[in-house]
């Protein structure tokens, strides 16, 4: 579709996959420290990848995954608000399924650099912190049910997004809401 863009990965089999690789590893690890204990190397194996599938990706979900896209019509992405839609994400990601929010519902938007919001209607929120390796860029949405932050630092293809990207993404919100 023509002025159809999308941000950020989806969600894959990767964290899933990365906690299982770390449950092995700390599994082998203790196995060769202490021989005579499988059922040690065993339980240590299943803690490491339930603390890693269950704690550290949920927390860190947003910022490795968060896909979405924007066409003329709304706004879709992934709803990973509670503790427990992040963990089913990893668990079941070919279950995921884009909300839709038409950009008639948006009372009001800001594009943040990192630090700094830009090409803003209503002036809000404070200091971010920006990663090291790239600006972080944030698009957050102002609806009747509440905020809505979406990353667009970097597009689905894992490219850095760049500012006539950020002016069309703009004028698509200016010219259909608000």
């Amino acid at each position: 579709m023509e002025n159809e863009f999308s941000f950020a990965r989806k969600i894959s089999f990767e964290p899933l996959l990365g906690s299982i690789f770390l449950g092995v590893a700390v599994g082998v690890v203790v196995i060769s420290i202490f021989p005579n204990k499988p059922l040690m190397s065993t339980l240590c194996g299943i803690v490491a990848f339930l603390i890693d599938s269950m704690v550290i990706y949920p927390r860190s979900l947003k910022h490795f995954y968060n896909g979405w896209k924007i066409n003329t019509k709304g706004i879709y992405y992934v709803d990973d608000g509670t503790w427990n839609k992040r963990i089913k994400l990893i668990y079941l990601p070919f279950v995921q399924q884009y909300k839709y929010l038409p950009l008639s519902q948006i009372r009001s938007f800001a594009v943040s650099d990192g630090k700094d919001i830009m090409n803003t209607q209503n002036i809000t929120g404070g200091p971010i912190n920006h990663p090291l390796s790239r600006k972080e860029r944030l698009l957050v949405v102002n609806t009747d049910q509440g905020q809505l932050v979406l990353n667009f630092s970097w597009d689905y293809k894992g490219d850095t997004v760049t500012d006539k990207k950020i002016n069309q993404i703009v004028s698509i919100l200016k010219n259909s809401s608000c």
